[in-house]
């Protein structure tokens, strides 16, 4: 009886030894390790251990975060500069705004195509290539000192742009928790708000202290630190690399109507969004009789608003609220807060408060497209091209709307019927939010 007792039990230790070695090689091999150790909660005989996924998760996407401020701080740290570059290479108008859009002109035109690279190149490759591509067009810039180099470094920063944007929602949706997914998205969804407030407010001290060049030596220095965090924090790809154009993934975003309707309510949040943080410090200045200077701290603390009004989105989404009730309930508060700055414009207070609420209020929009479009398809892999192709229709809004809107303020003379003509927008989209949905993987139909 001893004899077979002991031969049960050393059979038992060599099974759960072979199970330690093929756990322990799964792990090796970048496997996710199977809970082995149950957890007994009814009985209370064990109590379960307090998991470390949730400070993986919020340490990976507040790495990630910092490399897309970095694209932020790129497309904003112009508009303060302006004046000073004007003065230093005697540009024209026409040429401002040409510096000015290479961002979303690069965008527009060659989104789907780098979205296709990114795919096939593995995501943390590409995203460290867009970081140190930011360093070169910094550089660049930098070291020409001319209006050429200039606008060499603005198209090569805007490259880079596209890349960061395209494959930050795919590291954070193979490495982050799927219950964590709302606020992650809504965390990550605050990156261009940062960015710009960041810029906005810090770039007037720096152009006093050391004209623009310090600006991009900065921005240079920035650049630099955000490689060294992703290098050493963002883990390695899951998937192999693919060395050709990923034309299949394309063809199935194109074939998405939810993508085309993302990125439609995208375009049309971003027209919306983009006219009021390249005009703020001439509204705050034409109509609440502000300063150049104090309509950029406005510009800077709607940024910062807008950022907290991602991370609230965020927290809404991962409480179970549905992602269409946020977008509309959202434009349908804007509408009333623009009705109300136009009424109330002639007070510098409520100028400044309305303003700071539409900043807050908007800022839950961005991060319930990047949640759906993560949740618009089961393959992660895919998601940098669905990315790219939402970013490809988004991007008219941004060219359109600060084009169109100062055509209605020159037509007109007045900037309040040039905010008036944003809130079209506004109900368009919650006319398209009722198509907001997500498919349903156990049904097949769809769900809010």
């Amino acid at each position: 009886m001893a004899a077979q007792f002991c031969d049960w039990h050393h059979a038992n230790a060599l099974a759960a030894l072979a199970d330690i070695r093929q756990n322990r090689n799964a792990v090796d091999r970048g496997h996710q390790l199977p809970q082995i150790i149950p957890t007994i909660r009814d009985s209370g005989q064990i109590m379960a251990m307090p998991s470390s996924s949730f400070m993986r998760d919020l340490w990976l996407t507040i790495t990630i975060l910092f490399c897309g401020t970095l694209s932020g701080i790129n497309i904003a740290k112009l508009a303060p500069s302006i004046n000073e570059l004007s003065i230093s290479f005697g540009l024209s108008l026409s040429q401002i705004g040409l510096l000015a859009s290479v961002f979303t002109i690069i965008m527009v035109a060659a989104g789907v195509l780098i979205g296709g690279i990114v795919r096939g190149g593995g995501t943390k490759r590409i995203l460290m290539a867009a970081l140190i591509v930011a360093c070169i067009g910094n550089a660049i810039s930098l070291m020409g000192n001319s209006v050429a180099s200039l606008f060499i470094g603005r198209a090569i920063e805007g490259v880079s742009l596209i890349a960061l944007t395209l494959t930050a929602p795919s590291l954070l949706t193979q490495h982050t928790d799927p219950a964590h997914r709302g606020w992650v998205m809504g965390t990550w969804g605050g990156f261009m708000p940062l960015g710009n407030g960041l810029a906005i407010i810090a770039a007037p001290y720096l152009i006093e202290q050391g004209g623009w060049h310090l600006v991009w030596q900065v921005g240079f220095g920035f650049s630099l630190f955000v490689c060294g965090l992703g290098w050493l924090f963002i883990p390695d790809d899951n998937a192999p690399m693919k060395r050709q154009f990923d034309l299949a993934a394309l063809k199935l975003a194109v074939a998405l109507p939810l993508l085309a309707i993302i990125g439609l309510s995208f375009a049309l949040h971003s027209l919306v969004y983009q006219t009021l943080i390249q005009f703020m410090p001439l509204i705050a200045q034409s109509l609440g009789g502000f300063s150049l200077v104090e309509g950029a701290m406005i510009t800077g603390l709607f940024c910062a608003v807008n950022f907290a009004g991602n991370l609230i989105a965020g927290q809404a989404i991962q409480r179970g609220k549905k992602p269409a009730h946020i977008v509309r309930l959202v434009f349908s508060i804007v509408p009333i807060l623009l009705v109300l700055l136009v009424l109330f414009s002639h007070a510098s207070f409520l100028l400044f408060l309305f303003l700071l609420l539409i900043g807050l209020v908007s800022g839950g929009s961005a991060p319930i497209f990047f949640y759906l479009v993560s949740r618009a398809n089961d393959d992660p892999q895919n998601l940098p091209v669905f990315v790219a192709w939402v970013f490809q229709i988004q991007g008219l809004g941004m060219l359109i709307g600060p084009a169109l809107i100062s055509w209605v303020v020159e037509t007109t003379h007045s900037w309040n019927i040039g905010i008036l003509c944003l809130i079209p927008a506004c109900l368009a989209v919650i006319a398209l939010s009722w198509r907001l949905v997500l498919p349903n993987a156990k049904t097949g139909h769809h769900a809010a």
